[in-house]
């Protein structure tokens, strides 16, 4: 049986103008919907509890690491709208299986 996969972003966002274009463009998209996976963790960190740098966290469910990387391989996030963060940030990606 798959285990499920975890996309995990990190984000400190320098240009927030530009993140709500990619935010928007993303949601309209439906392209997490399409790969079966949905939003578990939007935004930042409600309590500091070690050295934790500000950073806005999204996590997102997918029902297994095929799926997670058919998101983000998709050719309409990869050339439209993954190019629209471009310098609006610094930001770690990776995807994370479940614990067996």
């Amino acid at each position: 049986m798959a285990r499920k996969a975890y996309l995990v972003v990190t984000a400190n966002v320098t240009d927030p103008a530009a993140m709500k274009a990619y935010n928007e463009a993303l949601a309209r998209s439906g392209l997490y919907g399409r790969h079966g996976g949905r939003y578990l963790i939007v935004g930042r960190a409600a309590v500091d509890l070690e050295a934790w740098d500000g950073r806005a966290v999204v996590v997102a469910e997918f029902p297994d690491r095929a799926a997670a990387e058919a998101f983000w391989n998709d050719p309409l996030y990869q050339q439209e709208i993954k190019p629209l963060r471009a310098g609006a940030g610094t930001f770690h990606v990776a995807i994370f299986e479940a614990a067996a």
